[in-house]
């Protein structure tokens, strides 16, 4: 960390204004005999080039940023752009609060104007993180009524669920980002106009439209598969989709997101079904995420712990294993069993488990008499975060309902979850193997938890 980080300021205002080549040479004169305040504002508290690596590439605008940056590397030297950035920087930090930036005028023209020494030193930090072009989408996906005149199976409520990659039209940071640098610019003559605060977002055509789900709008089945769909899945099906995202070279503040692969399933306790797949025919890439290795899923909205271990063919896997329910200091706590089954993608993962003894709480899901009751985990790998000891995973997890009268689905609101994968053992893992069918509905043989982890 540099001095100026560390200790008060001391510059002299008259020694700002020898650094004219600054923009904030621009700003209002003052007195040269006046001095800085001794780094009382929050911006003192920050450290830039940490801040820039170790901003994380999950977030689809930190990662257009930084390839933005990258194919256009004369950015940083353009001053303006380059104040912008330091201020987007401070406000990822959690210790950061823009209205206590700077005590006073004078304290944030010779902060800048010292930060333009870091230059350097964050360019090769924006060069040097990884930045995975390639990401994954969940995706929750509501079925009308088969036509079985047609073969259509309409979709509907088609989502994105759960995870910290979505799509939109556009690409941007925290809402008070932006606002956050206008307000420490306010009174000068520099303009936030010169960073990128939105990035659109093109398709592969680059028209200026979200790519849309590849699977289109509904889908056409022969009777016997959608049966099997509705007998086993119900109305709903889930669908994990690789996308390729490049950042334009041209100084275009365009995102171009590709669809590149995808799978369409169904999920019980028991059983993947896949029932459509997508392939870009020269960008896909398909890739499990191993979800063979023990793994802890821990819901604290619903005093849940649970351990689970997963058999997985392919995108496929199924898996047992045990929920923990912490007593409440009089009532001594309690364990039960859980059953369910996996579909992954190379980052992303959706689970569907099912457990006795669920309770929620009645004002977030009516319970329903012989109502089937399931926990949908939709979650993501950290691999950031990834070490020899222990991979993290996040996302949010719904606790879902299905009358078995109507077939109506219900549902809370998504809660986050935490846990990861710790490592099975020495032993390689065995490659998994592709499903040899469109509707694969073969049965994955789980394994015992108990016996797994003796």
């Amino acid at each position: 960390m540099l001095s100026f980080f560390k200790n008060p300021l001391k510059t002299s205002l008259a020694r700002i204004a020898l650094a004219g080549v600054t923009c904030f040479g621009l700003m209002a004169g003052a007195s040269a005999a006046q001095q800085t305040a001794q780094g009382q504002g929050a911006a003192f508290g920050v450290d830039l080039v940490q801040a820039a690596s170790r901003l994380s590439m999950r977030d689809s605008y930190s990662r257009g940023l930084y390839l933005y940056m990258r194919s256009n590397p004369s950015m940083l030297d353009n001053q303006e752009f380059y104040v912008n950035f330091l201020i987007y920087l401070m406000t990822t930090s959690d210790r950061f609060n823009c209205t206590n930036a700077f005590a006073n005028e004078f304290e944030r023209r010779d902060y800048f104007t010292q930060a333009f020494s870091l230059k350097e030193q964050l360019r090769s930090a924006v060069n040097s993180v990884w930045i995975p072009q390639r990401f994954d989408i969940g995706y929750s996906i509501d079925t009308g009524r088969y036509d079985f005149t047609t073969g259509d199976l309409p979709f509907s409520n088609i989502r994105s669920v759960g995870l910290r990659q979505v799509l939109s039209g556009s690409l941007q940071p925290d809402r008070n980002a932006q606002g956050c640098a206008r307000q420490i610019l306010q009174g000068t003559t520099v303009t936030t106009e010169a960073f990128p605060w939105q990035f659109s977002v093109v398709n592969e055509e680059a028209k200026r439209n979200a790519p849309q789900f590849p699977f289109g709008g509904s889908l056409n089945l022969s009777q016997q598969d959608a049966r099997a769909v509705f007998d086993r899945f119900g109305r709903q099906l889930f669908a994990i989709v690789g996308y390729q995202f490049q950042a334009a070279n041209n100084g275009e503040r365009i995102v171009q997101i590709i669809p590149t692969d995808g799978q369409l399933f169904g999920l019980s306790k028991d059983a993947v079904v896949r029932v459509k797949t997508f392939e870009h025919p020269t960008l896909s890439m398909v890739q499990s995420l191993d979800v063979t290795n023990p793994m802890k899923i821990t819901i604290p909205e619903y005093n849940i712990d649970m351990q689970m271990l997963f058999q997985q063919q392919g995108f496929r896997a199924v898996g047992t294993g045990t929920r923990k329910v912490a007593g409440s200091g009089i009532t001594s706590g309690s364990s039960f069993p859980v059953t369910g089954s996996a579909a992954v993608g190379n980052s992303v993962f959706v689970m569907r488990l099912e457990t006795e003894g669920l309770e929620v709480d009645r004002r977030r899901l009516e319970n329903l008499p012989n109502g089937e009751r399931y926990l949908t985990i939709f979650g993501s790998i950290d691999r950031e975060k990834v070490t020899s000891d222990f991979a993290p995973v996040s996302g949010q997890a719904i606790v879902l309902q299905r009358n078995p009268q109507t077939g109506e689905l219900q549902q809370t609101s998504p809660v986050s979850f935490g846990g990861g994968f710790t490592p099975k053992g020495a032993a390689e893992p065995s490659q998994p193997k592709e499903p040899a069918s469109q509707l694969d509905t073969s049965p994955v043989i789980a394994p015992s938890f108990s016996e797994a982890t003796e």
